[in-house]
C-alpha cells in the first residue's frame, strides 16, 4: 500500500492536507472541552443550592436549640424553689418540646428538598455540559472527515493500483502510454518532442512524466531528467 505520492511536490501538498485535517479535528475537540468546561461552571449555582439547605436545616436546629436553652436557663433558676421548684423546673424543661421538634422537623425536611434539588441540578448541569461537548467536537469532526477522508482513501488506492499496474513494465509500453495518455501540456514540461523521444527510444523523459503524473516510482532512476 502506498500512502503518499512518490514526487515531492505532491508528498508536500498531501503532508500539508493529512497536517490541515489533524490540526482541524484538534481544534474542535478543543472547543469542545471549552464548551463542556464553561457549562460546567454552572454547577455552582447548583452547590449553592445544596449549600442554602443545608443552612436551612442548621438553622431550624440553632433556633430550636436556642429555645430549649432558654426554658432550660429558667428550669434551672426555680429548681430550688420550695416545694415547687422541681415540678415547675421539669414543666419548663418539657414546655418548648411542643415547638421545638416541629420546628427541627420541618427545617430538616424543608433542607433536604433543596439539598436535593441542587444536587439534581448539578447533575443535569454536568450532563448537558457533556452532551454540548460531544456535539460542538463531534459534528464539524464528522463533516470534515466525511469530506476529506473518501478522497485520501481513493488517492491512496489509486496510488497503491498504480505503483503494482506500472512498476516493473515495458519500459516502451510505459513510454507509449504516456505519449499517448499524458497531456500534451504535462508532457512539455519534461520533453520539448515527446513522440520524437518515443520513436528515438529516449524513455527517460516519457516515464519521469508517467511517474510523477501517477505519483509513483517506477523502480527505476532516469539520469538527467527534471520538468522543464
Amino acid at each position: 500500500m502506498r500512502l503518499y505520492p512518490a514526487s515531492s511536490t505532491g508528498l508536500a501538498r498531501t503532508l500539508a492536507g493529512d497536517l490541515a485535517v489533524i490540526l482541524l479535528v484538534i481544534l474542535f475537540a478543543w472547543m469542545g472541552v471549552k464548551v463542556h468546561d464553561a457549562i460546567a461552571d454552572l454547577t455552582s449555582i447548583g452547590r449553592g443550592i445544596q449549600d442554602s439547605g443545608r443552612q436551612i436545616a442548621a438553622t431550624s436546629r440553632d433556633t430550636a436549640g436556642a429555645i430549649e436553652n432558654t426554658f432550660n436557663g429558667a428550669a434551672g433558676k426555680v429548681q430550688g424553689l420550695p416545694l415547687v421548684g422541681g415540678g415547675l423546673a421539669n414543666a419548663l424543661r418539657d414546655a418548648p418540646r411542643g415547638a421545638t421538634d416541629p420546628i427541627r422537623s420541618t427545617g430538616n425536611d424543608t433542607g433536604a428538598r433543596i439539598v436535593r434539588l441542587g444536587v439534581e441540578q448539578v447533575r443535569q448541569t454536568n450532563r448537558l455540559a457533556k452532551l454540548v461537548g460531544w456535539l460542538v467536537f463531534l459534528l464539524p469532526t464528522i463533516v470534515l472527515l466525511s469530506k476529506t477522508v473518501p478522497a485520501r482513501v481513493r488517492q491512496v488506492t489509486g496510488l497503491t493500483s498504480a505503483t503494482r499496474a506500472l512498476t516493473g513494465a515495458p519500459e516502451h509500453i510505459l513510454a507509449a502510454r504516456a505519449a499517448y495518455n499524458l497531456p500534451y501540456g504535462t508532457l512539455r514540461r519534461y520533453t520539448k518532442d515527446p513522440f520524437g523521444d518515443l520513436a528515438a527510444g529516449r524513455h527517460a523523459a516519457l516515464l519521469q512524466a508517467l511517474a510523477d503524473d501517477a505519483g509513483v516510482e517506477l523502480g527505476r532512476e532516469p539520469k538527467g531528467v527534471r520538468p522543464l
